[in-house]
């Protein structure tokens, strides 16, 4: 298990970078900007920004866990600082390349919080969250969708989760994969008191309501 001390610390110092970031941005230095993240992401990764940016979401994450699972540390300054780069292109106008870097970024961190308790950061869950807004009138890659919905129920989100459930069924409705994932999703809200189920803006009813609609796509 990842300590959350070890998390915090990461996010301290990936907070001291991304502040350099910024200044350059504040002096309208966006070149500069863009170098030094890309000299930051080559000492975190060995890979370069440009090299990062060829390659899916995926494989991504393959690059960063060399054992199988992945560099917390590598993985947490790749997605923070592809983020920030987004950033930039979005000042620029150019919401093409923002675009890629945010749907990278947010596939990391939302990976990564498999593995790790990132989200107990105050810091970086505001990353994700404000990633997911940048992307809220995007259609996402399925992968990065499925991960985001497993997110969304751990944090207790259970009416937004379930929208993401049925946005997947809609694009597959006949994914037997994600059909059982969706019955283990309702066992689960069966388990949940009614506070829990209100807390995620969601009652009983609507569980019930949902399994309806779930068997529907079956």
């Amino acid at each position: 298990m990842v300590n959350k001390d070890y998390i915090l610390r990461l996010a301290e110092k990936f907070g001291r970078t991304l502040a350099i970031v910024l200044r350059l941005r504040a002096y309208d230095k966006h070149e500069e900007a863009l170098i030094f993240i890309d000299e930051e992401l080559f000492r975190t990764t060995g890979l370069t920004s440009s090299f990062l940016n060829t390659l899916d979401e995926q494989t991504v994450v393959e690059a960063l866990s060399p054992l199988g699972r992945p560099n917390i540390e590598a993985t947490l300054g790749t997605a923070l600082l592809l983020k920030a780069e987004g950033e930039i292109y979005e000042a620029k106008g150019n919401t093409h390349e923002s675009y890629y870097r945010y749907v990278k970024a947010l596939h990391l961190l939302l990976h990564l919080h498999l593995h790790a308790p990132i989200e107990d950061a105050e810091d970086i869950r505001e990353e994700m969250n404000a990633l997911i807004r940048n992307l809220d009138a995007f259609d996402l890659p399925r992968p990065t969708r499925q991960l985001l919905f497993a997110y969304q129920e751990h944090r207790g989100f259970y009416a937004t989760a379930e929208d993401t459930l049925f946005e997947l069924l809609e694009s597959t409705p006949r994914d037997a994969t994600l059909l059982q994932q969706g019955r283990e999703f309702y066992r689960r809200l069966d388990l949940k008191s009614d506070a829990d189920l209100a807390a995620g803006n969601f009652s009983r009813e609507e569980v019930q309501e949902g399994r309806e609609q779930l068997q529907r796509f079956e």
